[in-house]
């Protein structure tokens, strides 16, 4: 059986939701006989002798590197690569990175061979009966789906990053590795101009993090939640009813659809404890949920558990600590 990973490269390095979707891929196959490939799309200006390949590539079996002779590549480039390596290397399971180009791309592909893709997984496991069981949050994020596509292949499906550990082990394969030199013909997209999005703050970094849930009604009240996270020497998030009121930037989103947190120590005020959150902030070391609602689910999913008003314990804190 072989296992595709596409590895998506930012700054001349691979980004480390590959190795972790090799990782997955290891522990979930175990003593299985299969092999992983690891498919690399990359400009002429992409110098990949300097970057982490040579250490991903202890844990493939083969590496497959599609270079072309454009200076930037587009979704069209990416397609493309995918679409060789599948019709040539026929594999029965393709995982992606959710990240923006992954999504962009990977239902291209998918619709290409007429078969399935589900996206922002925060879970896979691999069946005999079934194959690849692809989980995610659904219906509001209250459950979590279970999905297959026994009949249809290869099995796709796009994971968050963030969510899955690299391997545990020191990897010790020799990859193979083929080259494919490419000029991309009949293209549609052309790019115009292009520049670098910074994100505002990179929540994944913090060391504390206070996550706003549905309580929290306004700017005013956000307001209070970062002032907190400033005397605790942490950052701020929110959950997604939040950036859609227009309270908060996307940027502060926290859980599978925003930023997943690998904190010391997460603070949740007012949240509730939907799937989507949750899995979010499923790595942080300590999770702490402050609500006046005993009977919230979010308490059965963190460390400590503290029933009070979320605005009362902030300000209470805050007169303590502007006190000192």
């Amino acid at each position: 059986m072989k296992i595709g990973i596409f590895l998506e490269i930012n700054n001349n390095c691979i980004l480390p939701v590959g190795l972790e979707l090799i990782g997955k891929t290891i522990d979930m196959m175990g003593s299985r006989d299969y092999s992983i490939h690891g498919i690399v799309a990359k400009s002429k200006n992409t110098n990949l002798l300097n970057s982490n390949l040579n250490n991903i590539e202890k844990y493939l079996d083969e590496v497959f590197i599609y270079e072309y002779e454009d200076e930037y590549l587009t979704t069209e480039h990416f397609t493309e690569a995918l679409c060789d390596y599948i019709e040539t290397e026929n594999p029965s399971i393709l995982l992606l990175g959710a990240t923006p180009l992954g999504r962009s791309f990977g239902p291209r592909v998918a619709a290409y061979f007429k078969t399935g893709i589900t996206a922002d997984c925060t879970q896979i496991r691999y069946e005999e009966e079934y194959g690849l069981i692809q989980i995610r949050p659904a219906f509001g994020e209250e459950v979590l789906a279970e999905i297959i596509t026994p009949k249809s292949f290869p099995q796709m499906a796009t994971v968050r990053p963030g969510v899955m550990d690299a391997p545990s082990k020191s990897g010790e394969k020799q990859a193979k590795k083929t080259i494919h030199n490419k000029k991309l013909f009949g293209r549609k997209l052309k790019i115009i101009d292009r520049y670098d999005n910074k994100p505002e703050i990179e929540l994944g970094k913090a060391k504390i993090v206070i996550v706003a849930g549905n309580a929290i009604r306004n700017k005013e009240e956000l307001l209070l939640i970062h002032r907190l996270a400033k005397v605790l020497g942490g950052e701020y998030g929110v959950t997604r009813p939040l950036v859609e009121g227009g309270i908060a930037s996307y940027s502060r989103q926290v859980g599978v659809s925003g930023t997943i947190l690998k904190a010391s120590i997460v603070l949740l005020l007012g949240v509730s404890g939907s799937n989507k959150t949750l899995a979010g902030i499923g790595k942080a070391k300590k999770i702490i949920a402050v609500n006046n609602d005993p009977n919230a689910s979010v308490f059965k999913n963190v460390d400590i558990g503290i029933v009070e008003d979320w605005k009362a314990f902030t300000e209470n804190i805050l007169n303590k600590k502007e006190r000192c």
